[in-house]
């Protein structure tokens, strides 16, 4: 079975091409109406129910295209196997904002002072070495599974964590997860005076198959979309929600900051 363009909005909407996938949804108890070869309201409201239903907090277009996502899954297909880690690294639009971090508050350099203290004196673009000697003492590098890793040691135990969940979960995600940095000591990027909070070694940038999501155009890699889930199960806040979207980012939550300030004993006295 196959179709040769794409079917629901804004699709070509071949005759032949909508009944294949009418015909599907409809083996799949989607209510499409007379299976007439038309790509109407109930048939593109049905392909988005489809997409909510497997692909969770991604924004649904409904739209069905040859060998991409939407038509894998629509077939059966176990997006489980080597010949689909091409699909893992497709941009997709990032979830709406009220979908994702949910009860997960950011945090800011005020914060980030008061709970860890401040990492040095001064700061540049460039990354630089934490003189802070009660903060430096707490930092450690360890592999987390895929990688290793250097930042705050409860950071790090928590990312292990994090990915020991995407292992089970997400396996060919796992497979392909690597590191653009933990604990990189600078300024936030283009900023004169915000310190980045990879500065505490609290923040990680994942790639996926040895790609960086493109920050600041609204569209995530697909296999990141898929564990961010699981990163926000514990606590750590993902980038894709930022004023800027950068999907490549997940940091710690406020909650879990403050849980590590008590427990290490760092921040104002």
């Amino acid at each position: 079975m196959e179709i040769l363009s794409s079917v629901g909005r804004n699709g070509i909407n071949r005759h032949n091409d909508v009944i294949v996938v009418q015909r599907l949804l409809k083996n799949l108890n989607y209510n499409v109406g007379v299976l007439d070869g038309l790509c109407g309201e109930r048939t593109i409201h049905a392909i988005e129910l489809f997409q909510r239903a497997f692909f969770g907090h991604i924004k649904p277009d409904g739209l069905v295209e040859p060998n991409k996502l939407t038509w894998k899954k629509l077939c059966g297909e176990n997006l489980n196997t080597v010949e689909d880690t091409s699909l893992l690294t497709t941009l997709v639009d990032k979830p709406k904002k009220g979908a994702i971090n949910v009860g997960l508050v950011a945090v800011d350099n005020v914060l980030m002072l008061s709970l860890l203290g401040n990492p040095r004196e001064s700061y540049t673009e460039k990354d630089q070495p934490i003189t802070n000697e009660a903060l430096k003492r707490n930092m450690i590098t360890s592999s987390v599974g895929p990688f290793k890793a250097t930042g705050l040691s409860l950071a790090v135990e928590s990312l292990r964590l994090v990915l020991e969940e995407v292992k089970r979960e997400q396996p060919l995600v796992y497979g392909l997860l690597g590191s653009d940095g933990m604990k990189v000591c600078r300024l936030q990027r283009k900023s004169s005076k915000l310190i980045s909070n990879h500065s505490w070694g609290i923040a990680i940038d994942i790639t996926l198959n040895g790609k960086r999501d493109k920050c600041g155009d609204n569209k995530v890699l697909y296999g990141i979309a898929l564990i961010a889930p699981i990163f926000c199960k514990h606590g750590w806040y993902w980038g894709a929600a930022f004023r800027k979207e950068d999907a490549m980012h997940f940091e710690a939550s406020k909650t879990l900051v403050e849980s590590w300030s008590k427990a290490l004993g760092l921040g104002k006295k």
